[in-house]
């Protein structure tokens, strides 16, 4: 009987694995193009460049850019013939890879012991988070949700494990699954941070432990290690670390480091609904010889790596891009998916009675975030692509200033407030078990809503017209068609210039905007002359040392050209861009030298 209920609840699962890829991918097919720079740029074209058998190259150049797993698993999408063809295809696997969550997020409820009716609301939530509307995008988060809850699962079975041999072998697995998110994405380390933490909280509570426990952290990390050896001394032999976000900090972001990480912490928590957070942190256990894990390990390791995750968001990337603004731009899509283990084991918090110590500990930490969130926190910084959970705080931010009376900043205070107040509420009934059923159906609503509105800021910004779409992909089959070097001169640096022919052009092109020309002083005498100057694009930034010549020059509207020295070709160009012969391909003239100078 047990075994064809479990079948049947499988079954359940494949078919709304099947649903939410159909349904995402659905949403995801609308004529689109490339609109996060560099990082859609890198993805997408060293996803051609393997698949085209040419090694890790970037805008036709050699580049030691190493997170190529999610690069790797669009790869089978680049076998339909046209470039329209593979951009739709990209988004029915994005589909495929994060509706692919909802299976660790089984595995794990199951394995901890959840209930049916738990483990059907657990895997609800992951089918609805606002992840999944990165599936029209070209971000890695689609494979980076799955892969997350598969190593939470695999840490989970590490700490359960019956004996030390059988934890060192599911530490062994978590580690060389650490290393895969890491070809992610680099902050999946923070699963790492927050296990060694872990483990030094348990041995410090029982001696006796230490060697089991450093056998099988040493198997963990062992792993890793061996991984990234491997890869270090293979695929990846010789090249360095492209990531430029991991440099020390200089004084002013030393000093701007605590507003940062305060900002990052109180919008975290609030993005996560506040008592998912804190509700385990007020729980806490000490792990003690025969205690269940799941009550005392469990939560304290996604607390950590939740803290974790946090420091390094605001380590590598908020001090560095936000550096002085009231309102830094929060990242909630590098630690969401630690939402629905939290959620696991908030109900399992809630399930107990907190005694009277822990439930004054619950509304001073309550308190102490209300506090600080009305002193420090703002609105959200540009950049609502990252949100994901707090969309409906933005949402309402984004309009107050349209309000009369109290002016946008007093609104915004306001509407802090009703935040903080709301918050308590929530605490009030979840402590009280009121309205539970109600409470988890507003929770699936909530993504839902956070969902629609990452999907609606997504379609903005990656949509374009279909026309243009399949101009651009006639366009990339007639380049395939000629013979010599094209250079590719858009008019603006990372914009709708550059986007498009980014996007559906697979043919090698030597791409150098304009303003850059000008910039790196190339263009001083109106004159490029590709045997003496060595140009290049804006990003990575380096110059083309294999660009002797351009054979075609295919211009955005607006650069300034001396087409007397040109040809017209009838290519199918998309309204905007038009391809050239250059009979002299050593030099491409300019028609305004001062201009360009």
């Amino acid at each position: 009987m047990k075994t064809a209920q479990r079948r049947k609840s499988w079954l359940y699962l494949v078919l709304l694995f099947a649903a939410c890829t159909v349904v995402y991918g659905l949403l995801s097919s609308y004529p689109r193009e490339l609109a996060v720079y560099s990082d859609e740029v890198r993805y997408l074209d060293i996803a051609r460049s393997l698949f085209q058998g040419r090694g890790l190259r970037v805008r036709n150049m050699p580049s030691d850019y190493q997170k190529i797993l999610y690069p790797l698993c669009i790869l089978p999408a680049l076998a339909f013939r046209t470039t329209a063809a593979q951009i739709t295809a990209v988004g029915w696997l994005n589909a495929a890879w994060a509706s692919s969550a909802v299976f660790p997020a089984c595995a794990l409820a199951r394995a901890t012991g959840q209930s049916r009716r738990r483990t059907a609301f657990l895997v609800g939530v992951t089918a609805l988070l606002p992840t999944m509307a990165a599936c029209a995008t070209f971000m890695s988060e689609t494979v980076f949700l799955p892969l997350s809850l598969w190593q939470v699962y695999f840490l989970w079975r590490a700490m359960a494990a019956a004996s030390p041999r059988a934890r060192a072998g599911w530490c062994a697995v978590a580690g060389a699954w650490c290393y895969l998110l890491y070809l992610n994405k680099e902050v999946a380390l923070y699963y790492l941070i927050a296990w060694v933490l872990l483990r030094l909280w348990v041995v410090w509570n029982d001696r006796r432990v230490w060697r089991a426990e450093l056998a099988g952290t040493a198997a963990l990390l062992g792993a890793f290690a061996a991984c990234f050896l491997a890869g270090k001394l293979t695929l990846f032999a010789g090249l360095g670390n492209s990531y430029n976000q991991t440099g020390w900090l200089n004084a002013a972001q030393w000093a701007f480091l605590p507003f940062a990480v305060a900002c990052d912490v109180l919008f975290t928590v609030l993005a996560f609904g506040v008592f998912p957070v804190l509700a385990p942190l007020c729980a806490l256990r000490r792990p003690r010889p025969g205690s269940d894990p799941r009550r005392t390990q469990l939560p304290l390791l996604l607390l950590l790596a939740l803290g974790a995750g946090v420091g390094v968001v605001a380590w590598s990337i908020t001090v560095r891009e936000d550096l002085g603004s009231p309102s830094p731009r929060q990242h909630m899509r590098y630690l969401e998916p630690l939402l629905v283990p939290l959620l696991l084991v908030t109900l399992d918090v809630l399930d107990g009675a907190l005694t009277p110590a822990r439930r004054r500990l619950l509304a001073a930490l309550t308190a102490l975030w209300g506090a600080g969130f009305l002193l420090l926190c703002r609105d959200i910084g540009p950049g609502a692509g990252d949100n994901t959970f707090l969309q409906w705080y933005d949402f309402v931010a984004d309009r107050l200033d349209r309000l009369p009376l109290l002016g946008a900043g007093g609104w915004l205070l306001a509407w802090r407030c009703a935040v903080v107040a709301g918050a308590a509420l929530l605490g009030v009934l979840l402590v009280r078990r009121k309205a539970r059923r109600p409470l988890a159906l507003a929770a699936l609503a909530l993504c839902a809503l956070c969902y629609a509105g990452e999907w609606r800021i997504n379609r903005w910004t990656y949509g374009v017209d279909a026309a243009a779409v399949q101009a651009a992909s006639s366009l990339n089959e007639y380049l395939k068609t000629l013979e010599g070097a094209v250079l590719f001169i858009p008019n603006g640096v990372r914009g709708r210039d550059s986007q498009l022919i980014d996007t559906y052009i697979d043919r090698d092109v030597y791409l150098c905007e304009y303003e850059t020309l000008c910039a790196w002083g190339l263009l001083d005498d109106g004159v490029l002359d590709l045997t003496a100057e060595a140009p290049g694009p804006e990003y990575p930034g380096r110059p083309y040392r294999d660009l002797t010549g351009a054979d075609w020059v295919l211009a955005a509207d607006g650069v300034p050209l001396d087409t007397a020295a040109l040809e017209p070709t009838d290519a199918p160009c998309p309204a905007g861009y038009t391809l050239w012969h250059n009979p002299c391909r050593e030099r491409v003239l300019f028609a305004d030298p001062a201009q360009a100078g």
